[in-house]
């Protein structure tokens, strides 16, 4: 089918975004790719939000608008994708901005990907007040994934696909589970499943998301996206799809080390544990023995999680010291 009269189904959960959502809306009624339909799931606004689409959806047909059955955004996820008509799905926010031709572009590479791919773009955060060091860190690591399209390898560390920039055909979607298996957070839950049934990503080196920061932000406000419960679906998914019969070393004892450590405790999964830059020593943490990294040389059949993030230069010794092992990253060692 020619890439003009392909169908996209855009998917929009929605609560309280009264502010912003007229902005998104017009962003995608300007798109250069005019055959879509935009599926809004309202999950209990109270404000105006529900009305302001409403008006939108009276003048434009392709966008239609739902109240959630559930509450949260999975359940509006779910809903959203029965109501579906187009070969391809991409995800959007009631808060972001849509480049011109972020659509066509998407759909463009998805047209001449093999089955089971993500098409995903870069991202550059605006906002009315300054962005955190923290924000803009995350803007240039996953722009730094699309520019390596090394995504895989650092599933663990981060959640390597921002949720509102990706388009995949929707059957590839289906085959998987579509949203039926999600659980919070949910965005980094459905990159592992992607990861998990073995798709492909393909990068655009186009931004194709403009990512509203702002105080209200759900990810900001909800536990549900705290670091624990980030920690405990990828440690958990690295158990079940990543470790196999292999035995598990953990580098790092610090916040993180023991967050890890706990999940693994909890899981009946055994691992040994390991310290980095402290004297050649054995101690013992929270019942478990530690060990000198350096013991790491007297194991073998391993997959090493490295709870640590070090700056640049150690980082850099570290790998030397690990390729030197044998070591690969994405394959034998992640990053935490």
């Amino acid at each position: 089918m020619p890439l003009q009269e392909t169908f996209v189904s855009l998917i929009m959960p929605i609560k309280n975004l009264e502010g912003y959502i007229a902005e998104t809306l017009h962003s995608i009624i300007q798109q250069s790719h005019q055959h879509w339909e935009l599926i809004i799931i309202n999950d209990h606004s109270i404000d105006e939000t529900k009305d302001i689409i409403a008006a939108f959806a009276a003048k434009d047909q392709r966008i239609r608008l739902y109240q959630n059955e559930g509450i949260g955004i999975i359940p509006a996820l779910q809903l959203a994708l029965r109501h579906t008509k187009g070969e391809y799905i991409s995800r959007f926010d009631g808060d972001d901005i849509m480049p011109p031709d972020r659509i066509g572009l998407m759909l463009e590479a998805s047209l001449t990907a093999p089955a089971k791919t993500i098409v995903t773009g870069k991202v550059k955060y605006f906002s009315d007040e300054p962005i955190s060091n923290g924000y803009l860190a995350y803007e240039q690591w996953l722009n730094e994934r699309i520019n390596r399209n090394d995504h895989w390898d650092w599933i663990y560390r981060e959640c390597v696909i921002a949720s509102p920039n990706w388009m995949v055909r929707k059957s590839d979607l289906l085959e998987m589970g579509g949203f039926d298996q999600l659980s919070y957070p949910e965005d980094y839950d459905i990159t592992l499943q992607w990861h998990q049934h073995g798709f492909k990503v393909k990068s655009l080196s186009e931004t194709t998301l403009q990512w509203r920061e702002h105080p209200e932000r759900t990810s900001r406000n909800s536990a549900h996206y705290n670091q624990k419960h980030f920690f405990q679906i990828k440690v958990k998914h690295f158990i079940t799809h990543e470790l196999g019969n292999s035995k598990l070393i953990l580098w790092g004892t610090d916040t993180k080390g023991k967050l890890t450590k706990s999940i693994l405790d909890q899981a009946k999964t055994a691992f040994t544990w390991m310290e980095i830059g402290k004297p050649e020593t054995t101690r013992e943490i929270d019942g478990q023995t530690v060990f000198d990294y350096r013991t790491i040389e007297n194991h073998t059949d391993y997959k090493l999680l490295i709870a640590v993030f070090p700056p640049p230069h150690q980082k850099l010794a570290l790998e030397r010291y690990l390729h030197k092992l044998g070591l690969k990253h994405g394959l034998d060692y992640y990053y935490l």
